[in-house]
C-alpha cells in the first residue's frame, strides 16, 4: 500500500494561518483571542465557507465560477420577496432553488457550448446584477419575515456550518462528484479517456456550487435581516481569494482540498480584522495585504508543485526502465 506523503503545498496554508494570527494577535496586544473578537471571526468567516465549499467542486476542475456575488444577490432579493408573498418557510426553498438554478445554467453553458468559465461568470456578473437592480427597482428592498430571523441565533447557525462543512468535505472526498472533478483539473482528456462523464461532471460542479450560494443567501438574509442594494457585491473576489490564499492552484486537481478552503476564509477575516484591531481598517490597506500575500502563498504552492512533480517524474522513471517491452 503506498504511503501517502505530506507536501509542502499541504503545509502552506497551515503554515500562512498560523503567522497571520500570531502577527495581529501580537500586533493587537492580545485583542485576538478575546472571546467576542473570535465569535467576530467566525460569524464573518461562514458565509464564505459556505460557499466556498461550494465553488471548490469548480476549481477543482480547473474553472471559476465568479458569479456567485450576484447569484447571492439574485437567491435572497427573490427568496425574500417569496417569503413575505407567500410565508416565511418559502425562504429556504426559493433561496436554495434559485441558486440551484443558475449554478446549472453556468454549467451547461461551460460544457455543452465550450465557453470558458471566466468569460461566461464575469458576464454573468453583469447582466445578473441588472436583473437584481430591475426587480429591486419595483419591490425595494426588503425585510425577511420575523419568523426566520431565528436561523441567525448561535444555537442554529453554528451547527448548521458544521453540518454543511462535513456533508461537502464526505462528497468531496468520498463521491464521484469529487474524485472525478479533481480527476478533470488533473487532465480533462485523461479523464474523457477512462470513462468520466465530463460533461456532466461540469454541470454537477457548478449546480453543486450554485446550491451553496443559495444556502450562503439564507445566512446573509438572517444575519443582516433583508435585502439591500451592495448584496453579494464583490462577494465572488472574497471567495476566490479564500481558496487561493488556502493554497489551492488555478490549475485545480488533487490541490483542491476542503480544508484549504476553511483556512483561507478565516486567513482572509482574520487579515480585515487584524487591520480594523491596530487601527488600519481602511479597504485599500486589507486589499494590499491580501493581494501581496496571495501572490506570496501561489508563488510558493505553485514552486512546491513543479518540485512534487519533477519528484514524482524522478521516482517514476526507474521503475519505468524496469518495464520490458513484450
Amino acid at each position: 500500500m503506498k504511503k501517502k506523503r505530506i507536501t509542502v503545498q499541504d503545509i502552506v496554508p497551515f503554515a500562512a494561518f498560523i503567522i497571520i494570527f500570531a502577527f495581529f494577535e501580537i500586533a493587537s496586544h492580545g485583542k485576538m483571542l478575546s472571546a467576542m473578537n473570535l465569535s467576530n471571526i467566525v460569524d464573518q468567516t461562514v458565509m464564505t465557507i459556505v460557499v466556498g465549499c461550494g465553488v471548490l467542486f469548480v476549481v477543482a476542475q480547473g474553472s471559476i465560477d465568479l458569479s456567485v456575488g450576484v447569484n447571492v444577490a439574485l437567491s435572497g432579493v427573490v427568496a425574500t420577496w417569496a417569503a413575505n408573498l407567500g410565508g416565511g418557510i418559502w425562504l429556504i426553498p426559493v433561496a436554495l432553488l434559485v441558486g440551484l438554478l443558475v449554478g446549472i445554467f453556468n454549467g451547461i453553458v461551460v460544457s455543452r457550448f465550450k465557453v470558458p468559465s471566466f468569460m461566461l461568470t464575469i458576464a454573468m456578473i453583469i447582466g445578473v446584477r441588472g436583473i437584481v437592480n430591475y426587480i429591486q427597482s419595483f419591490i425595494g428592498t426588503q425585510k425577511i419575515p420575523e419568523a426566520m430571523t431565528v436561523l441567525s441565533q448561535p444555537y442554529i447557525r453554528y451547527p448548521a456550518l458544521i453540518i454543511i462543512i462535513i456533508i461537502m468535505a464526505y462528497v468531496f472526498e468520498f463521491t464521484k462528484a469529487g474524485k472525478y472533478s479533481k480527476a478533470i483539473g488533473e487532465n480533462e482528456t485523461t479523464a474523457k479517456f477512462v470513462g468520466v462523464p465530463v460533461m456532466l461532471m461540469k454541470i454537477v460542479a457548478f449546480a453543486i456550487s450554485g446550491l451553496m450560494v443559495g444556502f450562503g443567501a439564507i445566512f446573509t438574509l438572517t444575519s443582516v435581516g433583508g435585502t439591500s442594494q451592495q448584496m453579494g457585491v464583490f462577494f465572488e473576489m472574497k471567495v476566490a481569494m479564500a481558496i487561493f490564499l488556502g493554497g489551492v492552484l488555478v490549475t485545480g486537481g488533487t490541490s483542491a482540498k476542503l480544508y484549504k478552503v476553511i483556512l483561507g476564509s478565516l486567513s482572509i477575516t482574520i487579515i480585515v480584522n487584524g487591520l480594523a484591531l491596530i487601527g488600519l481598517s481602511e479597504t485599500q490597506y486589507s486589499q494590499t495585504v491580501e493581494g501581496l500575500l496571495l501572490l506570496l502563498i501561489l508563488f510558493v504552492t505553485i514552486l512546491a508543485s513543479n518540485r512534487n512533480s519533477r519528484l514524482s517524474k524522478h521516482t517514476d522513471e526507474p521503475a519505468a526502465a524496469k518495464i520490458e517491452p513484450q
